[in-house]
């Protein structure tokens, strides 16, 4: 059978081909070095990484997605905070503008919120270029 016409040809038949197709030698990859990573397969690499990185992850603190979660609510209370001693408003209702601690409290709570949550945005983003760039590795794009 021809493959770009799909007709028969005379004495040639299906087996023949499929023979001829099989005695084609394969390609072979090339021989890795003994001890290279690039002998062991994908799933026992990322099994590896994995425990490394649980590892790491133990000593390493909190993970970027809760440091990105946490910069936005500390960024907000902070700017909530300044909203609330300009604007002469009880904290939660609780403690009022008269009392000795409602000052001390709101600037406490905006002057170090601000920092607090650039650092953590910063520690958040960095946390996760680090991760994609060990994903970007496993998968053998770097």
């Amino acid at each position: 059978m021809c493959l770009t016409t799909g007709r028969f040809r005379a004495g040639v038949s299906a087996r023949s081909l499929q023979t001829q197709v099989r005695a084609q030698p394969e390609q072979k990859t090339p021989p890795t070095v003994p001890g290279s990573e690039d002998e062991l397969p994908p799933w026992v690499r990322r099994e590896k990484e994995r425990e490394l990185a649980a590892k790491d992850g133990a000593a390493g603190g909190l993970p970027w997605g809760l440091c990105l979660l946490f910069s936005v609510f500390t960024a907000i209370a902070a700017v909530g905070s300044i909203f609330e001693l300009v604007d002469g408003n009880a904290i939660f209702g609780v403690i009022q503008p008269d009392s000795p601690l409602w000052a001390p409290i709101l600037l406490l709570f905006g002057v170090t919120g601000i920092p607090t949550a650039g650092y953590l945005f910063i520690k958040g983003v960095n946390g996760f270029n680090e991760e994609a760039e060990r994903q970007d590795k496993l998968d053998g794009y770097l």
